[in-house]
């Protein structure tokens, strides 16, 4: 009952806030401070150099103060920065073989201490990140390389072990940019010096000041090369408490605020001079099985599962209707996604799947097959309301067809551990959050070879089908027949049910009237056309 008391407050939360899908411009607004955007972050970023965090604030505050190769605008697709042309075997900066990819460089990209940007930094970043003396958070597509070259001071080579079509994505934002040689190449390791609190970065910013555990304050790099940001500040303060975050955007304290909290949406009606749009993100919730448990190692089972959840309903009554029903983890702004349909909503065919699978309700309608009962967990992190709920529901409709369903949930820590629930394979069922990436390669997610503690296919599924598509869709650069690789791989999946696809989030972003070109991206970060930013 008490679940169901929380889904009706829930759902009166976010049922009734009106946002808009496109931006108008406010007349002005008497808070504004002129030519200054004041953001929240939920967390502080732990250091400013990128390979050695995993945080959303550290892809944020990156893509102020560093250039990468490739930024990814509000559509996802890249956008020339340091590096002038996208790589494809049709423009022939990829070989024929697929094992070198060239990237031309930009000629007038400074670092801001005035040094030009060139070929030497990019293969110094390659040797710090794979050198052995940096704690990197990981080496993941440049352990592809064997070498990289400097064809001039412009251009490089990168030269793979193997074909790896994931490494046009290399240095671009999202991953690791390329690091100042001329400053760093005397240090042994990278890793806690100086540098990583007040570095010198080619992106359209400097940092001005930072006042740990408050906020970070940023002032446009005159030596960009796109010439000199329209903003005389950034400023990103730290709040980790979202009912504090809306109070500030109240008094107005706070321009922008991306990515609102669901239940939170409502409060931003009552705020003047407050833009609220909403837009996909590629951030995907998903209901994984342990494929290795006694029980939920039969598909029979899992495909039951899966026609008994009313996904729809879930998306409307627990995420207020912010989110877009999915069916792969390949986003359907990406070149590689597909027409695949879910599995659909049908209680009936679940029970008779289970009647077929040697399930038969006992007295109580709990399924029993050779004495043992249909029972099963699932977990969320336990400080997350919509879980929560979401879990509630999911319970209700497994009752349904005579599955015994208990919520055990554990603090985020916890769930995520190394030998946690999901990596320690101590779990039935989950309910969490992925976010994929700017590549669709995602064989290191259900590849048989990447069980932990080797890798993060938590779902302990293998087929050998599925792996040699996804492995083909690594080794081919040909976005057409990486599709049809993924294409068919997914129709394997959705046939075995490892896991439930369910759907992709609407970031909800909250933003002062006078913000002007303001554009979020659905990857990575939405700081990524910052120089283009006015109000």
């Amino acid at each position: 009952m008490r679940y169901a008391a929380f889904l009706s407050i829930l759902i009166a939360l976010v049922a009734c806030s009106k946002v808009s899908e496109a931006p108008t411009r406010g007349a002005g607004n008497p808070w504004t401070i002129h030519g200054v955007v004041r953001f929240a972050e939920s967390e502080e970023p732990n250091t400013l150099v990128r390979m050695f965090s995993n945080q959303a604030s550290a892809d944020d505050v990156t893509a102020l103060l560093f250039e990468p190769f490739f930024r990814f605008d509000d559509r996802g697709r890249p956008v020339p920065s340091l590096a002038t042309i996208f790589p494809s075997p049709q423009n022939g900066l990829i070989s024929k073989d697929g094992l070198r990819v060239t990237f031309k460089l930009r000629k007038e990209v400074l670092w801001s201490d005035g040094v030009p940007v060139t070929a030497k930094d990019v293969i110094f970043t390659w040797r710090a990140i794979m050198g052995g003396n940096n704690p990197v958070v990981r080496t993941a597509g440049f352990d592809k390389i064997k070498d990289i070259v400097a064809d001039d001071e412009h251009q490089v080579t990168i030269v793979l072990k193997e074909p790896f079509s994931p490494a046009v994505y290399l240095f671009s934002e999202g991953d690791f940019p390329p690091l100042p040689a001329h400053l760093l190449s005397r240090y042994k390791t990278l890793h806690n010096i100086a540098y990583d609190a007040a570095p010198i970065g080619d992106g359209p910013f400097v940092l001005q000041h930072w006042e740990h555990g408050s906020e970070l304050v940023f002032a446009p790099n005159a030596r960009y090369w796109r010439g000199k940001p329209r903003l005389d500040q950034i400023i990103i303060k730290v709040v980790p408490n979202t009912n504090t975050v809306v109070q500030l955007l109240r008094t107005h304290e706070l321009d922008v605020v991306d990515g609102v909290a669901k239940p939170q949406v409502h409060d931003l009606d009552a705020i003047d001079g407050i833009r609220v749009t909403k837009h996909m993100i590629a951030n995907y919730r998903h209901l994984d099985f342990n494929c290795k448990s006694p029980l939920l190692s039969d598909v029979a089972l899992r495909r039951a599962i899966a026609q008994a959840i009313d996904v729809d309903r879930i998306i409307k009554a627990v995420y207020g209707g912010y989110a877009i029903r999915a069916v792969t983890d390949i986003p359907p702004f990406s070149w590689a996604a597909n027409a695949l349909e879910p599995p659909a909503h049908d209680p009936s065919a679940a029970r008779t799947t289970l009647d077929k699978a040697g399930w038969s309700p006992d007295q109580d309608g709990v399924r029993v097959k050779n004495g043992q009962r249909l029972a099963l967990t699932i977990s969320t992190a336990a400080d997350n309301r919509a879980g929560a709920a979401a879990e509630a529901l999911i319970a209700q409709e497994l009752k349904d067809v005579g599955i015994d369903l208990t919520i055990k949930n554990y603090a985020g820590a916890v769930l995520f551990a190394e030998n946690g629930p999901l990596y320690g394979g101590k779990y039935d069922m989950a309910w969490i959050v992925n976010t994929e990436g700017t590549d669709p390669d995602n064989l290191a997610l259900w590849g048989c070879a990447y069980w932990p503690p080797h890798g993060g296919n938590t779902n302990f599924y293998c087929n050998r089908r599925v792996d040699a598509y996804l492995a083909d869709a690594q080794h081919v650069f040909d976005q057409a027949a990486r599709r049809r690789d993924y294409e068919a791989a997914w129709r394997i999946m959705l046939q075995e049910v490892p896991a439930v696809i369910i759907y992709w989030d609407n970031s909800v972003v909250a933003a002062n009237s006078d913000l002007r070109g303001y554009k979020p991206s659905p990857v990575i970060t939405d700081f990524w056309n910052a120089w283009e930013w006015e109000i």
